[in-house]
């Protein structure tokens, strides 16, 4: 169940003037909830209490944006391209929501 819109993804990757890749947006959106909730040791809907009830927090969705967006841009595993990790931007978005295990 995506809780990000697909139209605030659209307006992050500059992919708001046309439909042809929105399946594949939704995709993403679906896949990097995933990973913040794997990231995050909870649930979609201990997340969600966590915003509004029907959004995640603010950070949260802006950690799936980035997630998604970055995956939008770089579609393979590899990259002829030297990239550097923008310090601290998923782990500090994600890192506060965190359930510790026992």
């Amino acid at each position: 169940m995506a809780t990000v819109k697909l139209e605030l993804l659209k307006k992050h990757v500059r992919a708001d003037d046309f439909s042809s890749d929105d399946e594949y947006l939704a995709h993403l959106l679906s896949a990097a909830e995933e990973y913040v909730c794997t990231a995050t040791n909870r649930t979609t809907a201990e997340l969600l209490e966590m915003g509004d009830g029907e959004q995640l927090p603010a950070t949260l969705q802006q950690a799936v944006l980035l997630i998604a967006g970055h995956w939008y841009n770089q579609r393979e595993a590899v990259s002829g391209v030297q990239m550097a990790e923008v310090p601290y931007t998923l782990q500090a978005l994600v890192k506060p929501y965190r359930k510790l295990g026992v």
